[in-house]
């Protein structure tokens, strides 16, 4: 059965929790409600639906009147309330109720999207990890290091992705605006290599709160997928499709001689400097000196170049995302 926590991290990562107990989003979902009224005029709410509301609908009073109205009906209570808003602040939080999620986009959309993911979980789930393991590839390709297809993982899922190898970071790919939550797993993951047990692969709390989900790539490496939220389905399979990419890409890279690994290929020039620049610092992982080496140039002319693309072009290769689809050419959007 599909859960709150499932539904969210599969239709929209970018919502966030304002209200509710994390224990909370464990529940089923069986069905999607919707309203276009106003509290207190709100529709019948099956058992096991997910209601979803429209932040217009709300007014200036935030979620309490709506949460109120929802205990005044004497039905059903639904098992999540999901607020779609477009403005740049958001309803204040209730102090109780179901959980109350936060998204944005046309609410139609969305809860087109909801139904779709309802009515076909595994194939949802299927064509994700199709989608992941497709690009993964196409990024450890370009940059044969644990951190490219990592990173990959990272901004699709939203989660913070790291790669342990003999007991050392090989990558740490934070979630948008969760650097915080990367130093604290940094600081924690030789206590975590040390608390390993046979039952490394399910998700545990470490002692500060931080939620882990390890994958076993080969004996003594490991990919780990670390949240203040507890993982998903989705954030599962993601992982363990990371751990195939991963595990192929070592084993090629320890049947490679030694001085192959250290003689960088050398990419063909487009040459346009500027898109020529983009490209080294993608295929670099986004580092600069070796994006420099690569190119010839002082490292000062490379962070130039990179100024210009993000005020001209709103590119900035050091950004996972811009990257892949720099690498992936023109044809990448279309």
């Amino acid at each position: 059965m599909t859960s709150v926590l499932d539904l969210w991290r599969a239709v929209d990562p970018q919502a966030r929790l304002v209200s509710g107990a994390v224990e909370q989003l464990g529940r089923p979902v069986r069905g999607i409600a919707r309203t276009r009224a106003a509290p207190p005029h709100l529709p019948g709410i099956g058992d096991g639906a997910l209601l979803l509301v429209d932040a217009l609908m709300l007014g200036s009073d935030g979620l309490d009147p709506l949460v109120a109205a929802l205990g005044e009906t004497g039905g059903a209570m639904p098992v999540a309330v999901w607020v779609i808003s477009d403005a740049p602040t958001s309803p204040e939080a209730s102090a109780v109720g179901p959980p109350i999620l936060l998204g944005a986009g046309p609410v139609a959309t969305v809860a087109a999207a909801m139904e779709r993911y309802l009515d076909d979980e595994p194939e949802q789930l299927a064509a994700f990890v199709r989608d992941i393991r497709l690009a993964g590839a196409e990024a450890a390709l370009v940059d044969p290091q644990p951190a490219a297809p990592a990173g990959v993982l990272a901004v699709r899922l939203r989660r913070g992705i790291a790669v342990t190898v003999d007991g050392a970071l090989r990558a740490l790919n934070p979630r948008p605006a969760g650097r915080t939550l990367a130093t604290r797993f940094a600081a924690a993951h030789a206590r975590l290599l040390a608390e390993r047990s046979d039952a490394g692969n399910a998700s545990r709390r470490t002692r500060d709160g931080l939620w882990v989900l390890e994958r076993s790539i080969h004996p003594g490496a490991s990919a780990w997928l670390f949240d203040d939220l507890p993982p998903a389905r989705i954030d599962a399979l993601g992982l363990d499709a990371l751990a195939v990419t991963l595990r192929a890409l070592l084993r090629r890279r320890a049947a490679e001689p030694a001085g192959a690994r250290r003689m960088p290929k050398e990419q063909p020039a487009t040459g346009d400097p500027m898109r020529d620049t983009l490209l080294a610092v993608a295929r670099a992982n986004g580092r600069i000196a070796p994006a420099a080496r690569a190119l010839g140039v002082h490292r000062n002319t490379v962070l130039y170049r990179l100024r210009r693309a993000q005020a001209e072009l709103g590119i900035d290769p050091r950004r996972p995302e811009d990257a892949l689809r720099l690498m992936r050419g023109p044809d990448a959007d279309r």
